[in-house]
């Protein structure tokens, strides 16, 4: 009896194993000259550099919270933009997964099959330097006699041996990409109990779903799709309103999340004496809540080195707040569990808050947590947030995690969530005003006097790369420009609630081109986005995404010689079209020009349809820039 049993269990077994790794063959198992000769030739596809024969994604959740993962893919390699396909790496955390290659082979265009052999696979830190902080590794290889006209194929298996509360998967299934594809299987397999949620866009791909005992199967296939030609500034491939996709998600609703976080959190919020002693001692004599948590943000966005291990489906859990605070390190996670912790010793209260991957296109109605990659804490106050960014050491007080407004995913003490949308720049606080002076000789040669100061949300990227350039850096800088520095300061380099302040002074030589000795020309005056690079190709098939910028006001004064006036003065000059706002004052004083202009661009999307409208608007910028590209001074 105790035999039939067994039988019975390896067969179901056996079954098992052999309805998923049916589909993960090599192709050199079966007849390798009949395939060869039906895949895709160059000629084929002359711009592209290989073609996507079959890729088979298996994924599986089984009743105990354990799951596996496996990828099979097999690219045809046409030219030496292709190669980037003969290496492969992938990611395990030590303690949780068992990863492994299951096979490796490159077949050469005259049918021979050569392996990966197994000491060329290399398992190593994704994170280098910090084994010590995280378990997380990578294994990868590069694949042998790789040549234009050959095949590689690779399959690699992840199996999950921590159980889970319940199974969280979250993809994005592109159906198009920038490389032609033949084949391409994504197959997720769930337990009995379990459902698949998907949206389709710009498609009416949908699974095939069979039931099979205590599971089901959802196949998604996509064949025979032509490779994405890129545009300049064209939309992102998961720009669902522009690119054919299937967003994938398996949990109900985003209550799980948020309990099993919350506690989380309150289980690492562990302040032992020193670290409260600590806190109390840096808020001593301090009266308001924003001074308090003033401090003890930029204790710890400054204080603690950031250890970039992002937030993702490998590693959730923070270490606890008083470990982060003796080490003095961590990452965006660790960061924030000490600032909520030192926060409620001052007796303020803040609340973790997930920040999305994909932050334009983040989809309230598909909860994951596979769609967060960073972490911040958020104090609430009345009607709104103080936004607290501690992996940001260059932040402002009271800064957003980013430029653009993204949802954010709060999650409260008792377990209840709420998603807020982050503000936007706002124009008078988070801007860059410069004023620029060109004191120029009868040779064309000038003195210049400039100075730039950064202010908000503006300041971030340059106060971040003056504090890690050394003062002969930051004065190369402005040598590249073409000027000889002579003196170089800057001010509230790490007081980021003040606006940063570079000035500098220095000669440049041939500035302005004399043409005679009573004419003197300076020309490529301005250097502004005109969109040229969009609009000199012929045809446009996608949308055009612009960007938005700061708000900048610029003034610009050039000092010639006593004698020389203008020959034309331009007239004032404004332009709007919704996504770009620019006005240009010319002011003549004697031998001075005075030019002030500001600027600011929106966040804007342009379908094809309006292209021609676009082309239009963009002409009067291109006119402008032509008009004003020189000034002629002239001897009176």
């Amino acid at each position: 009896m105790k035999a039939h049993k067994i039988i019975i269990l390896c067969l179901i077994l056996l079954s098992i194993s052999c309805s998923s790794s049916i589909n993960f063959k090599s192709v050199a198992e079966g007849d390798l000259r009949q395939y060869l000769g039906r895949t895709p030739q160059a000629s084929d596809h002359p711009g592209a550099g290989a073609c996507l024969l079959h890729s088979y994604a298996y994924v599986e959740f089984f009743q105990d919270g354990t799951s596996v993962k496996r990828h099979l893919e097999r690219y045809k390699i046409f030219n030496e933009r292709g190669r980037k396909y003969a290496s492969k790496s992938f990611s395990y955390r030590l303690n949780e997964h068992k990863a492994r290659v299951l096979f490796a082979n490159t077949i050469t265009p005259d049918g021979r099959v050569i392996p990966l052999q197994e000491n060329a696979i290399q398992d190593t830190e994704q994170f280098s330097g910090f084994d010590f902080y995280t378990d997380i590794r990578l294994k990868r290889f590069t694949m042998p006699a790789v040549e234009d006209g050959c095949i590689v194929e690779y399959a690699t298996e992840v199996r999950q041996n921590k159980t889970a509360t319940d199974p969280d998967f979250f993809t994005i299934f592109l159906c198009r990409n920038f490389d032609p594809i033949v084949e391409d299987i994504l197959e997720v397999v769930l337990p009995r109990g379990k459902t698949l949620k998907y949206k389709s866009f710009q498609t009416d791909l949908a699974p095939q779903i069979i039931t099979e005992g205590d599971k089901t199967r959802y196949i998604f296939k996509n064949l025979n799709q032509e490779a994405i030609l890129p545009e300049s500034r064209m939309p992102s491939l998961v720009d669902r309103e522009t690119f054919p996709q299937v967003w994938i998600w398996t949990l109900e609703d985003w209550s799980g999340i948020s309990r099993w976080y919350a506690k989380l959190i309150r289980q690492q919020m562990k302040a032992d004496r020193e670290l409260q002693d600590f806190t109390l001692q840096l808020i001593a004599g301090m009266n308001s809540r924003e001074e308090k948590i003033n401090a003890i943000f930029k204790f710890v966005s400054q204080n603690i080195r950031y250890v970039a291990v992002l937030l993702g489906a490998h590693t959730h859990k923070p270490h606890a707040a008083s470990e982060v605070f003796q080490k003095r390190y961590g990452d965006c996670k660790d960061k924030t569990v000490l600032l909520i912790t030192m926060l409620e010793i001052a007796g303020i209260e803040a609340q973790p808050a997930l920040v999305p991957v994909h932050r334009e296109y983040f989809d309230e109605t598909m909860p994951s947590l596979a769609a967060f990659n960073h972490m911040i804490a958020v104090v609430p106050e009345k009607d709104k947030f103080f936004w607290l960014d501690a992996t940001n050491e260059v932040a402002a007080y009271n800064s957003p995690p980013s430029v653009r407004p993204v949802s954010v995913f709060i999650i409260r003490p008792d377990g209840t969530y709420k998603f807020v949308k982050t503000p936007a720049p706002d124009e008078k606080s988070d801007r860059l005003h410069s004023e620029l002076t060109y004191r120029i000789d009868e040779q064309g040669n000038a003195y210049g006097d400039f100075r730039y100061e950064y202010h908000g949300l503006a300041a971030q990227t340059i106060r971040y790369l003056y504090k890690y350039m050394s003062p002969r850096q930051r004065q190369k800088s402005f040598e590249d420009r073409g000027i000889e520095v002579e003196n170089l300061e800057t001010d509230h380099l790490d007081n980021t609630n003040k606006p940063f302040f570079v000035h500098v002074r220095g000669r440049i030589k041939n500035l302005a081109q004399l043409l005679d000795s009573d004419t003197i020309v300076l020309s490529n005056l301005f250097r502004y986005d005109t969109y040229r690079d969009v609009l000199a190709a012929p045809f446009r098939k996608y949308p055009i995404v612009l960007r938005p910028s700061f708000h900048t006001e610029e003034t610009l004064r050039f000092v010639f010689p006593p004698g020389f006036q203008i020959k034309k003065l331009p007239p004032p000059f404004t332009y709007d079209d919704g996504a770009y706002r620019r006005t240009e004052i010319f002011k003549e004083k004697g031998s001075e020009i005075e030019v002030s202009v500001q600027n600011i661009r929106y966040e804007k999307k342009i379908l094809p349809l309006y292209i021609d409208d676009f082309k239009k608007e963009a002409s009067i910028l291109q006119a402008r820039d032509t008009a004003v590209k020189s000034i002629v001074m002239e001897r009176k």
